[in-house]
């Protein structure tokens, strides 16, 4: 028989291991504190990510909202100085001598009807093949004039270009770098004037800018073209007879390249040897007999076909690389393509390794292809100034409309609602580009067209039997000498850009409605 004392020491280690086994977690304890624990944490992260999404959302609304204010600030800028004014485009078919107040008198508003104003609708049904072009110049808008606020450009020094005399750009001012009063070269030159083209290309809105030269009033600089100052007064870019071979081009660098040096509006004047003259203020004068390149007339503008006898259409179209028999819009050649080394244009023919060269104004022309993802002219890509001509990214339209005064509402110019704008109104079908004619132009007196027709697209005149207030019933008769019609310019447009911010992809909508009225009449 065993002592109690040893069953009462068995008792108290059953105990102590009982109790033992009751201070840990059972299985379904840990399985229910596991999932609690991942709950807990799937919140935290699901909150987090709402937070970051939110942070993010708002930083692309943040950033889409400073991309607009920059845009329209732009924009707005460029409208405001337009130094065509008052938007009564010009009727140069007139079979009679118009009295003062008739606005086919080409004296009518003659000083707010400066330069050019051109908007290409191409296709009303796309929203991304629009196209506007025009003229701006600070002395155009009141608000501008006694500022210092002008446009700006890259220009090359060629005072070390010069066959005698000193060769800093103080001694030879007749030149591009020399128009903003520096006398240290510095790459860059500014002008009171300038040709200012927006389009979108694939996803990329761009600002096309050139200037129109304004040289210094310096001793000695006789002529708007640039020649040297030393005793053979040398010009660094226009040949004639006697200078076959100028300062400046392919036969003295062969790799000079105008538009990669130059920001500057200029057409190839090929009535003997081939070269580039520049445009000057005057060339912004559309009444004025002795100016013989007005912008007015669209030939002489950026981005037309300089070569055609009469009008030259505007080459806003490439055929695609994928399939050549369908046209892509381009809008303009932009900075990354004029910059290639092999462009040329307009001081020489392109190089006859783009396409078989020649003028790339021309759609007969180089055999260009514009790549359909990038919307890239295969054969100009990775100029050296790729995107400096870029506003805005990721856009996915930019649409313009005008206000039709016989609609009474916002266009598209030759879309099916127009009224004065509609496609059966328009007085000149041959004006436009190679694909489209749907276009609005403010002309010139001596303007033509590829088809001969020396009239307007859209004359802007209304039966004067029709009060202002009621939609007004187009006139296109420029030949009745009486009644004498109404002048009804376009008063508005309506500029309605979509673009994504790449970071949220957050979209916005920016409309800007910007009435065209007069500013040196406010």
């Amino acid at each position: 028989m065993k002592p109690k004392t040893s069953n009462r020491n068995q008792n108290r280690q059953s105990d102590r291991s009982s109790a033992a086994f009751h201070t840990g977690f059972t299985l379904i304890e840990m399985i229910v504190s596991v999932a609690l624990v991942l709950l807990m944490m799937l919140m935290f992260t699901e909150i987090f990510q709402i937070l970051s999404g939110s942070m993010t959302t708002q930083r692309g609304i943040s950033e889409n909202d400073q991309r607009e204010r920059l845009l329209v600030t732009v924009l707005q800028a460029d409208l405001d100085n337009r130094s065509f004014q008052y938007l009564l485009p010009f009727a140069n078919n007139v079979s009679f001598t118009p009295t003062p107040d008739d606005p086919r008198n080409p004296a009518y508003h003659e000083e707010d009807r400066r330069g050019y104003f051109y908007i290409s609708e191409n296709d009303p049904n796309d929203d991304t093949d629009d196209f506007l072009q025009f003229t701006v110049s600070r002395f155009a808008n009141p608000d501008q004039r006694g500022t210092e606020d002008f446009y700006y450009g890259r220009a090359t020094d060629l005072s070390d270009r010069t066959l005698d005399g000193g060769t800093l750009l103080r001694n030879h001012p007749n030149q591009p770098e020399a128009d903003d009063g520096r006398i240290v070269a510095d790459g860059a030159s500014q002008s009171s004037a300038a040709e200012v083209c927006y389009f979108l290309r694939g996803s990329n809105l761009y600002r096309r800018i050139m200037l129109i030269r304004e040289p210094l009033s310096l001793s000695g600089t006789q002529n708007t073209q640039p020649i040297s100052s030393d005793s053979s007064d040398s010009p660094f870019f226009q040949r004639s007879a006697s200078t076959p071979n100028p300062l400046y081009g392919e036969s003295v660098t062969t790799d000079d390249n105008f538009w990669r040096d130059f920001d500057f509006s200029a057409y190839i004047d090929n009535s003997g040897f081939i070269y580039a003259r520049f445009h000057d203020l005057n060339d912004l004068n559309n009444n004025d007999t002795t100016v013989l390149f007005p912008l007015g007339i669209p030939k002489y503008r950026f981005g037309f076909n300089h070569d055609d006898t009469l009008g030259g259409l505007s080459r806003e179209f490439v055929p695609n690389a994928a399939d050549s028999n369908l046209q892509l819009f381009m809008g303009r050649f932009t900075h990354e393509e004029t910059s290639h080394r092999h462009f040329n244009y307009p001081h020489n023919s392109m190089h006859s390794s783009i396409g078989g060269g020649g003028n790339p104004m021309d759609p007969a022309g180089p055999s260009l292809l514009l790549n359909p993802e990038d919307r890239v002219v295969d054969l100009l890509r990775n100029g050296p100034r790729r995107s400096e001509d870029l506003v805005l990214s990721n856009v996915r339209s930019f649409d313009i409309k005008v206000f039709d005064d016989g609609a009474q509402d916002f266009v598209d110019i030759g879309g099916s609602t127009a009224v004065r704008f509609a496609t059966g109104a328009k007085q000149n079908v041959d004006h436009g580009n190679n694909v489209w004619k749907n276009v609005f132009d403010t002309w010139h007196i001596n303007a033509e067209s590829a088809g001969g027709d020396g009239d307007p697209p859209y004359p802007m005149l209304s039966d004067p039997a029709v009060l202002e207030y009621l939609p007004q019933t187009p006139v296109y008769d420029v030949a009745t000498q009486s009644p004498v019609p109404r002048a009804s310019p376009l008063s508005a447009i309506r500029i309605l850009i979509r673009y994504e911010d790449p970071t949220s992809g957050q979209v916005r909508q920016m409309t800007l409605i910007h009435p065209l009225r007069n500013k040196s009449d406010e």
